[in-house]
């Protein structure tokens, strides 16, 4: 058991986000909080006062409303679960940093894209932000990811301590009963026998500290991609459609691995366009 913070807009792909949270909380009882972060414009309303009481914006009631309305529906089909509910004024990757600060939270599910307008807080920018700044791990789902699947779950791999502390991150996510891709990008041309050495090393590693015993491995010359952020992406998302990948893994070090790779801002890329749901752990390794 653990608890599972899912911030919500009300927009269509928070709303997917949403549901498979809760099929990832009900494998294990998971408690769901469902965060709504709304940003104060110039509110007409702020100084008017009608029989001694402040009028509220009613966009404001609006979203509280839609909020219960969110938190009821989880509760009559998943009576099991507990569900809960925040609502707060601010910048999402702020509020979100702070609610993670004080509570223990094994993983933030969030959508990629928002609606428009006040509710507007769920954009790939925003995604984004709260990706780079989040210190727990960051479940992005797409608007494609309308079932939790996750027979086939990818990790990006450059042989790093800090991989191997992403894949613990999301074993209490996901369990560790499923088929583990390790994809390497080899950027150095590498000889591959000596290559296939040291994932055999490497997977022997995996099934000892994790228990994840279903491990397979693909290599990639840096040739199979062109040096743009963009190519790149596009890249590591053919790999994804080409293996049947239902979940990607993706370390966030202080420096991070795509950086290491391409000194590119590839994270951002992967954020904005999404295919699958995207899996960002941290780690306090140096790439």
């Amino acid at each position: 058991m653990g608890k599972i913070l899912v911030p919500i807009d009300f927009s269509e792909n928070s709303i997917i986000a949403a549901r498979y949270a809760r099929e990832i909380a009900l494998e294990n009882q998971d408690e769901l909080v469902f965060l709504h972060v709304y940003t104060k414009h110039v509110n007409q309303y702020a100084n008017f006062v009608v029989h001694g009481e402040h009028i509220v914006d009613p966009t404001v009631k609006d979203a509280e409303r839609k909020l219960s309305e969110v938190v009821n529906e989880v509760n009559e089909k998943s009576p099991t679960l507990t569900v809960s509910q925040l609502f707060n004024e601010g910048v999402l990757s702020e509020v979100i940093a702070k609610e993670t600060t004080k509570n223990n939270y094994k993983v933030v599910v969030m959508g990629t894209k928002g609606a428009s307008g006040i509710e507007s807080v769920l954009i790939g920018s925003n995604t984004y932000d709260v990706i780079k700044d989040a210190q727990i791990p960051i479940l992005a789902i797409p608007a494609y990811a309308i079932s939790y699947k996750k027979d086939t779950i990818a990790l990006l791999t450059n042989f790093k301590p800090g991989e191997l502390e992403v894949l613990k991150q999301a074993i209490p996510v996901f369990g560790n009963k499923f088929h583990l891709l390790l994809i390497h990008i080899n950027k150095a041309e590498s000889d591959l026998k000596v290559l296939d050495k040291k994932f055999d090393e490497w997977i022997e590693n995996i099934i000892t500290e994790t228990g994840i015993d279903d491990v397979s491995y693909t290599i990639k010359n840096r040739s199979y991609f062109a040096n743009s952020a963009e190519r790149i992406a596009n890249g590591i998302q053919t790999m994804i459609r080409d293996e049947n990948i239902d979940i990607i893994l993706i370390t966030k070090s202080r420096k991070t691995f795509f950086q290491n790779l391409f000194s590119e801002n590839i994270i951002k890329e992967m954020a904005m366009e999404m295919i699958i749901p995207n899996f960002f752990g941290k780690t306090n390794f140096k790439g």
